[in-house]
């Protein structure tokens, strides 16, 4: 018999505003490079023009929306990124015990 797996869990936060093309248009753009393979942190980290050592070691920094949100907080990209999972562009998958990043019909 095997093991049942302990998921991550995750909590949505989304900011009260609705985005902009542009910031939607941006969203699904650092999103495109981590379908299936990485989360909403790693997506934050893009947004913010992050230099941690992870996003720097897969090339992340070369992503065309790297630093797009390097005026706002953590939270604020999240709370964004979010407000797209909710409006229905992006969705939460999980693969193996850790929530992904999926686009959406929609999306």
């Amino acid at each position: 018999m095997g093991r049942r797996v302990r998921r991550v869990p995750y909590q949505l936060n989304p900011a009260e505003e609705e985005l902009s093309f542009e910031e939607l248009k941006a969203i699904l753009r650092g999103a495109d490079e981590l379908i299936a393979t990485g989360g909403r942190n790693m997506l934050v980290k893009i947004l913010k023009g992050s230099r941690d050592k992870k996003l720097l070691e897969l090339e992340l920094d070369q992503c065309p929306v790297y630093g797009y949100y390097k005026h706002l907080t953590l939270a604020e990209i999240t709370a964004r990124i979010d407000r797209a999972i909710v409006d229905g562009y992006l969705k939460i998958e999980y693969s193996y015990r850790l929530p992904v990043l999926a686009f959406t019909e929609k999306g």
